[in-house]
């Protein structure tokens, strides 16, 4: 099963691909989508649009899931990651790909055993649980972070399948 993972965000959205071989979960690949500030907002998000599902095209995933928007201080900032959601959950939609969504504190927990982890330490995890691609990649990527958070959640979604699999629960996406 290949597992997109989408950490949405209107100037970098991180992505990260990864596939349950039954042996574990193996980073296909991962990174950013990066829009800039001078565009117009429509136009980022019609690029975050055509990039997703040029992403899902490709790498032609059996998953979607990306994080709750959560309640934030800065309402503006909830807004514009809610409109990114919109058009990628619009790419999968026109893709026929099938969507799940974890709260933040769920990956947390999932990744690190806490659900309060921060973000340094969500990455510190990531980094151990996928190995050494990650690890050597990292450093030729920029905002290793959003595409942490987005290999995250797709290690959750794999981690809840495992789960499933072991209360004998058969779950079919």
């Amino acid at each position: 099963m290949l597992i997109l993972g989408i950490d949405p965000g209107t100037a970098t959205t991180g992505f990260g691909l990864v596939r349950l071989n039954g042996k574990g979960n193996e980073v296909v690949t991962w990174g950013l989508i990066e829009t800039s500030k001078t565009l117009l907002k429509e136009r980022r998000l019609d690029f975050i649009f055509e990039e997703t599902v040029a992403l899902i095209k490709k790498h032609k995933p059996d998953v979607f899931v990306f994080e709750k928007v959560f309640f934030s201080t800065n309402a503006k900032t909830v807004i514009a990651v809610g409109q990114a959601q919109g058009v990628m959950l619009l790419a999968a939609s026109k893709t026929n790909v099938h969507v799940e969504e974890y709260a933040p504190g769920t990956i947390k927990k999932m990744i690190t055993g806490s659900g309060r982890a921060n973000k340094k330490e969500v990455q510190e995890h990531v980094r151990r649980i996928l190995g050494s691609r990650v690890k050597s990649e990292a450093h030729k990527k920029t905002h290793f972070d959003n595409a942490a958070d987005a290999l995250a959640i797709a290690l959750t979604h794999a981690f809840k399948l495992g789960e499933n699999e072991k209360e004998g629960v058969t779950k079919v996406v």
